[in-house]
């Protein structure tokens, strides 16, 4: 199925594409951005056949794979030279948990052979894992779990699966399952199972590039988690960090989404009200994946919705570029973190101008004597839909 572009794209290093699902609605939409010129528009709206929640692109750039939990549905599209997609394949998830519809249904690509798509399903009290093979011809299924499993990722090598379950026992816990995936995986190889010890209300999970770390976002409590992975039965204490200030009313507010930039330098996490969004940057240590300080924080007016907003960082090598969709509810916003700001002597946290649609915008734990500190700008938002989007993903 081919959708109709409304631009044609010029080829440029420094062009850059980004697709946005739907959570309800049968379409994606194309989005082209520049990120010298910092502007973007909507090259078009492409027409699918099933909802997309969620999206992944394949190891080989080639095949988009959006899910659909109502459907139990995978969809496989062919990425075009114009960025339409030609739709090519759908197969359905197996069916578990004695349900025939999930409430959730993540994707995450490998990147190791034979790079296939894996995901995870839940009904908010069972969970299974899942994997297909790119041409559809090969799937498995894990057991399944009393649990609701909602995110999934990667440790460094590519051949250790988490999964975060956020509702893991009656105790005050939540538990990451370790799953070994080999070249010719059966999704029974959950070798170990970390619990983090007073962490409830897990919502997203990330993994460091290259450190052994994991870091998880608690959705009520809006704390930033981090442990090292080890495999320990027992209750681990993890390092934890206020993602808000005591100066926000952080009861109005839940925090639902996280990611690592490409630079590996950088943290981001989302949290919402029912009137405000927050971006909070942390710096992280490069090699080891510490968390060192908060560094920049920006808000926006605008309400998220029944569904929240989604954070995806751009892969160019180095950048500090995310894109934030559904925030507010039908948007996609650009937001980069400028390390060159002029600090002009500043000490401690610094309210700096707004700028575009960041409107609250804040130099965190400034140093007098600092040349420069990070600062988040915007690079431009657009509206896209009047429902709820799904998540992003950058094809370039």
């Amino acid at each position: 199925m081919f959708g109709v572009l409304l631009f044609l794209s010029v080829a440029s290093a420094k062009l850059h594409h980004f697709y946005v699902g739907q959570i309800s609605s049968t379409a994606v939409h194309a989005l082209e951005f520049d990120d010298e010129l910092r502007t973007l528009y909507e090259m078009g709206i492409i027409p699918t056949t099933a909802a997309s929640p969620s999206l992944v692109i394949d190891h080989s750039g080639k095949f988009l794979f959006s899910s659909s939990p109502q459907d139990r549905a995978l969809t496989r599209y062919a990425i075009q030279s114009d960025y339409s997609l030609v739709t090519e394949a759908n197969t359905t998830i197996p069916a578990s948990c004695n349900a025939t519809t999930f409430s959730t249904l993540h994707l995450t690509p490998s990147n190791q052979a034979p790079f296939s798509i894996y995901g995870s399903a839940s009904t908010g009290n069972c969970s299974v894992l899942f994997s297909s093979s790119v041409s559809g011809f090969k799937s498995l299924r894990s057991k399944e779990f009393a649990g609701d499993i909602r995110s999934l990722a990667w440790s460094p090598n590519g051949r250790h699966l988490h999964a975060l379950d956020s509702h893991s026992s009656q105790s005050a816990a939540t538990s990451i399952f370790n799953f070994y995936i080999s070249d010719d995986d059966t999704l029974n190889a959950q070798n170990q199972t970390d619990v983090l010890a007073n962490v409830t209300n897990a919502e997203q999970m990330v993994t460091h590039p290259t450190g052994n770390l994991v870091y998880v976002v608690t959705k009520d409590s809006n704390e930033l988690v981090t442990i090292p992975l080890q495999g320990a039965e027992a209750p681990a204490s993890p390092s934890r960090f206020k993602i808000l200030p005591s100066s926000m009313d952080a009861s109005q507010y839940t925090t639902l989404s996280l990611t690592i930039s490409s630079s590996k330098t950088s943290l981001w996490t989302l949290s919402q009200s029912p009137a405000q969004a927050v971006v909070t940057v942390f710096s992280l240590d490069p090699t080891t994946g510490a968390v060192l300080s908060t560094v920049a924080r920006a808000g926006w007016t605008g309400d998220g919705g029944f569904f929240p907003a989604q954070i995806s960082p751009a892969p160019f090598v180095g950048n500090d570029i995310v894109a934030i969709t559904n925030s507010p509810v039908g948007y996609t916003a650009f937001i980069g973190l400028d390390k060159g700001t002029t600090a002009m002597g500043e000490d401690g946290d610094v309210n700096v101008a707004s700028e575009d649609f960041l409107e609250d915008v804040w130099m965190l734990n400034v140093k007098s004597d600092a040349v420069a500190a990070p600062k988040l700008k915007s690079y431009g938002r657009i509206a896209l839909a009047f429902d709820s989007l799904g998540e992003g993903v950058w094809v370039d």
